[in-house]
């Protein structure tokens, strides 16, 4: 698979070790528990440099996932080959696979979708998005964007 050279989709693989309770702009304080959160996100155009940008922590709060990723730790991403509303499949294979959706509207002001980020247990989450990708036939590319 080639990466996007402009606009794509893309998951983050986000982990947070411990409950914290945090102040998500308009959506107000959150509790978020300790596990794995996947967010699907879509770059109309320069997708690496708006992944890149996930993993910065000098950054002006634009995003919901800006406030959660000042809290987290992003563990990795991937690039997903998907037409049109992929944000929005991807969100909705996760639930479909045991993700639940810990904070209504994230990440999902532009859309019909209940979130576009994705919760799972410690214990549950940490191999769920390899399994995901291979049980779904999806294409998708690991990618090293933080560098």
């Amino acid at each position: 698979m080639q990466v996007y050279p402009d606009g794509g989709v893309y998951i983050l693989k986000i982990k947070l070790e411990v409950e914290k309770k945090i102040e998500v702009g308009a959506l107000g304080r959150k509790t978020f528990a300790p596990g794995y959160y996947f967010y699907t996100g879509t770059a109309q155009s320069n997708l690496k440099a708006r992944v890149k940008r996930h993993y910065s922590s000098d950054k002006k709060f634009h995003w919901h996932i800006d406030y959660l990723l000042a809290e987290a730790d992003l563990e990795n991403d991937f690039v997903f080959e998907l037409p049109g509303e992929g944000e929005c499949f991807l969100a909705r294979v996760l639930i479909e696979n045991g993700g639940r959706t810990p904070a209504a509207g994230f990440g999902a002001s532009d859309c019909s979708c209940d979130s576009h980020l994705i919760y799972f247990s410690l214990t549950t989450g940490s191999t769920i998005l390899e399994n995901l990708v291979k049980n779904n036939n999806l294409e998708a590319e690991f990618n090293d964007f933080k560098k």
